[in-house]
């Protein structure tokens, strides 16, 4: 019986003849199939190169990939994310990262578990980004940290926040873009990292500048390719 993270309710797990007869891993889902089909995976969706934008034309990169592409002309940045964000998402947001519903961190489990297991991520340096110290006293935990952990995917807590303005999520599109670098990175992990491959892992992608100016302090490192991943674009 599987009781869903999002809403409560109860249903019959469904198990495939073909995962008995090929003896394959049967994972809970943590979500009912009503909130399942609530979220809006990208992985069929035409997209952008860069950030994993639903395509609004036929450009292969949106405007704001070709901005980014200008002011990061020697960055080949690519990014994934595995879910348009949605109403659905911005719930289940609200609830885990702002109101502390601490089980929510597991909503995710298996699609992190798939993700960064696949045998071409394997070898990558995980990295997620940092929340500033007032926010961790108010909440108490990092959102991402605590999705890694609770898929079991093995990170470097390698960027410390600095940063004491306001919260991304209360500015606007223009401050975003135009805020200062929050972050530095923290020496005790410089040495792992050189010629690495590292992925940066935070929960949503809105304007990318977060991202970016993360990726800005391990380029300095001499990493030897970086990559972003996201839970929602």
């Amino acid at each position: 019986m599987l009781t869903c993270l999002c809403c409560g309710k109860q249903e019959t797990e469904k198990v495939l003849l073909k995962d008995i007869v090929y003896f394959n891993k049967l994972v809970s889902a943590n979500r009912c199939q009503t909130c399942q089909s609530r979220l809006e995976p990208l992985a069929n969706e035409a997209t952008c190169l860069g950030c994993c934008r639903i395509k609004q034309d036929e450009n292969d990169w949106c405007l704001d990939c070709i901005k980014w592409k200008k002011a990061y002309p020697d960055y080949p940045f690519s990014h994934t994310a595995l879910f348009q964000y949605n109403s659905f998402l911005k719930e289940w947001l609200e609830n885990f990262k702002y109101k502390g519903d601490y089980r929510l961190a597991k909503l995710f489990d298996q699609e992190l578990t798939d993700y960064f297991n696949a045998k071409n991520q394997k070898n990558k340096k995980c990295i997620p980004i940092p929340i500033s110290q007032a926010s961790m006293e108010l909440r108490g935990f990092n959102q991402v940290e605590e999705l890694l952990t609770s898929a079991g995917i093995a990170f470097y807590p390698a960027l410390v926040h600095t940063g004491t303005g306001k919260k991304q999520s209360s500015k606007n599109r223009k401050e975003r873009m135009e805020s200062d670098q929050p972050f530095k990175l923290d020496e005790n992990y410089c040495q792992q990292l050189k010629n690495k491959q590292v992925i940066l892992i935070d929960d949503v992608y809105t304007t990318g500048r977060t991202l970016f100016h993360a990726a800005e302090l391990l380029r300095q490192v001499d990493v030897s390719t970086t990559e972003t991943f996201s839970i929602a674009r």
